[in-house]
């Protein structure tokens, strides 16, 4: 520095002042880690709206239709997998109507099943034998005893559905086929297999927030808010 001095006169000597530079150094690695912790925020918060956007799955756009998110069917699947009381996803769809026609409809259909609720502590069973309830009054209205024959009927749907491992809630006919509603805790969505003998392509929505996607055959898979 001397010689520098000796051969570059009136250039200002060089003070180095500690205290000065910890303190902007301190400065420079707050603001980095202010910076930092925006970025996650931001990010974590980017994340989140796009995993609600993917479980719910296709949405009504404004201009008519539905719109998706890149990668929503892999994550409901995941959501199904590891999440209990979720709706299904695509991947289990299949092997999940496959149990449903081979176990379930050919029972539905011999016993003529109009309404059957399949699961929890309400057991009822609307059929050509008669309409039977049971559980107490907070199952709807007053109750109908089961007689042998409804128990038994029941009975055999009820078995049928534990052989098609598919968790099931209630039974029903609609919408011109056997609506098979999945057991769930949304208080949002309910999602069905429905089965359409007659039908090559889904219905016509009835509200916007219906969304119908086909299986296979004459299954399709459902979901609609929850009234």
């Amino acid at each position: 520095m001397a010689y520098l001095r000796d051969r570059a006169p009136g250039v200002p000597a060089v003070v180095f002042d500690p205290g000065t530079v910890t303190s902007r150094a301190r400065r420079a690695l707050r603001l980095r880690r202010r910076r930092r912790r925006t970025s996650v925020a931001v990010a974590a918060g980017a994340m989140a709206a796009y995993l609600a956007l993917a479980v719910a799955g296709p949405l009504p756009s404004p201009g008519g239709g539905t719109m998706t998110v890149p990668g929503s069917g892999a994550v409901r699947a995941a959501v199904a997998r590891f999440v209990p009381g979720g709706p299904p996803g695509p991947g289990q769809w299949r092997a999940d109507v496959a149990g449903l026609d081979k176990e379930v409809r050919p029972v539905v259909e011999r016993l003529r099943i109009f309404y059957l609720m399949a699961s929890g502590p309400c057991h009822v069973l609307e059929y050509p034998h008669g309409i039977f309830r049971d559980g107490g009054r907070d199952c709807g209205d007053d109750p109908v005893p089961f007689d042998a024959q409804a128990r038994a009927d029941y009975a055999e749907v009820t078995r049928a559905v534990r052989r098609s491992g598919v968790a099931v809630e209630r039974i029903y006919l609609n919408r011109g086929g056997t609506v098979v509603q999945i057991q769930d805790r949304s208080r949002e969505y309910n999602w069905a297999y429905v089965y359409l003998p007659d039908r090559d392509s889904a219905p016509e929505q009835s509200r916007p927030d219906e969304q119908w996607t086909h299986v296979s055959g004459h299954w399709w898979f459902l979901r609609e808010f929850d009234d």
